[in-house]
Order: C-alpha cells, then structure tokens, then sequence
C-alpha cells in the first residue's frame, strides 16, 4: 500500500499532535502540515491533590490507601479525544478519504475509543509509535515503510 495523494497523517501523543497531508505523489510522498495542536500540561499541584486518597474502617481504626486518578493521565485522554472528535468531524464532512494515525500506544488506544465509526472507516493504518518529536522527512519514511509492510504482509 502506497501514501495517495491527499491522504491525511495524524501524528500524536498525550500532550503535543500535528496533522498533515500527502501532497506528493504515492511515489514521492511530501507531508504539509495542516494543523497543530498543542496541550501543555499544568503541574500536578495545579490539577488537585496528588497523594493517594485514603479510606478508613470504622471497626478497629484501620487505614488503607488506594490508588487515586492519574490527573496527568485525564488530561492526556481529554487532549487525544479533542483531536479524534475534530478528526470524527473533518471525517463525516469527508474533508479525507484516507487517515494514516501514528500515535504512542497508550494515545492510539485512547484515539480508537474516541474515534467514531466515519473515521474509524478511512484508517488505512494504526502505528503505534510516538513520532511526535521527529522531523517531517522521518515521519514520511516511518509511514511510507509500514505502509509498505502492510502491503506485503
């Protein structure tokens, strides 16, 4: 499988996502940034408490802590399912026919939940690695590479 012309590349993590598109040729792909978002993130003090919450018994006093929310981790789920749904959006105004997502593992698989059914439809590929901080060249040579394993897979 080759990147067409047009196709959409969204290149994401918890905090930081870039969208492009293929306006090369599926020989000599060319990505052209589209849209950038990024998300910084506020210190753990400025999203709430970040000691584990604690529960205590009342029969014999006792205490035991449990494991509270990963505050960072919310808001990195909030970030990935902000670009899905304006990706869902962009999908059923069908602004792209085909997506290719390049996400960490753990914001490809939050992308997927928040994903709907139109741009679940146009995936031509889930890569699970954070590109985020690569260039632009190394992106394309990462996608046109499993693209082509795809194919022949």
């Amino acid at each position: 499988m080759k990147l067409k012309t047009g196709t959409w590349v969204v290149v994401a993590d918890g905090g930081h996502a870039t969208i492009f598109e293929n306006e090369g040729t599926a020989i000599a792909p060319r990505l052209k940034m589209l849209r950038d978002y990024d998300e910084p993130h506020a210190r753990t003090s400025d999203l709430g408490e970040d000691k584990p919450p604690r529960a205590f018994s009342p029969a014999g006093g006792r205490r035991a802590s449990f494991e509270g929310t990963d505050l960072h981790q919310v808001e990195e789920d909030r970030f990935i399912a902000r670009i899905a749904h304006d990706l869902s959006l962009a999908a059923t105004n069908k602004t792209f026919a085909h997506i290719v997502v390049v996400a960490s593992p753990v914001a490809l698989g939050n992308f997927r939940k928040a994903a709907s059914h139109d741009l679940k439809d146009r995936v031509i590929l889930w890569l699970d690695k954070d590109l985020t901080k690569h260039s632009v060249a190394d992106i394309t040579a990462a996608v046109t590479r499993a693209l082509e394993d795809t194919a022949a897979g």
